[in-house]
């Protein structure tokens, strides 16, 4: 038991302590805080996804708000925020940390579906609402992301494309973090 403390505690820790920060810029900042959430919530992935999220999300904006009214870096809603009791989405490391978590929670939705597959699901879900991808995977009878993609159209409408484009965008962005 004591050790899981420990290892809890180390986890948030770690980056503070293993990441050289040579300057003040917000983008090396951040860094820090999706890489002390991504290894807590996520241990075995790479953080730079959720950097990549956030990226889609706001282009890494702490202020930005959205036509529906998600703030922050990684345009949290009111009441997911309250959900993850994050109390100030203003503050970016509150608002990474909630957004890391949501996705850890949609993730668990989809551990049915293997790699890397589920890591689509994932964002889709974070995007559409994962009740969305699940009834889009249920009219596909498919596990495939490009085969739901082609039934959110029947479950979200015209709001698909938004989905569909920010799931590409991410897998756009990742690869030149």
């Amino acid at each position: 038991m004591r050790y899981r403390y420990f290892w809890a505690l180390f986890s948030l820790l770690w980056p503070l302590l293993s990441c050289v920060t040579a300057s003040g810029d917000p983008v090396v900042k951040y860094d820090l805080y999706f890489r002390r959430w991504g290894e807590f919530y996520f241990p075995f992935e790479d953080w730079k996804w959720f950097k990549s999220q956030s990226i889609s999300e706001s282009a890494l904006n702490p202020d930005a708000v959205s036509w529906c009214g998600a703030m922050g870096l990684m345009q949290l809603m009111p009441m997911t925020a309250k959900d993850l009791s994050v109390k100030n989405v203003w503050d970016p490391e509150e608002n990474i940390r909630g957004g890391v978590k949501y996705d850890r929670q949609v993730d668990r939705i989809f551990k049915m579906i293997g790699w890397p597959e589920r890591r689509r699901f994932m964002f889709a879900g974070y995007n559409a609402g994962p009740g969305n991808i699940k009834k889009a995977r249920n009219l596909a009878v498919s596990d495939v992301w490009e085969d739901v993609a082609r039934s959110l159209v029947k479950v979200t409408g015209k709001h698909s494309q938004e989905t569909i484009g920010y799931v590409k965008r991410i897998y756009k962005v990742k690869p030149q973090l």
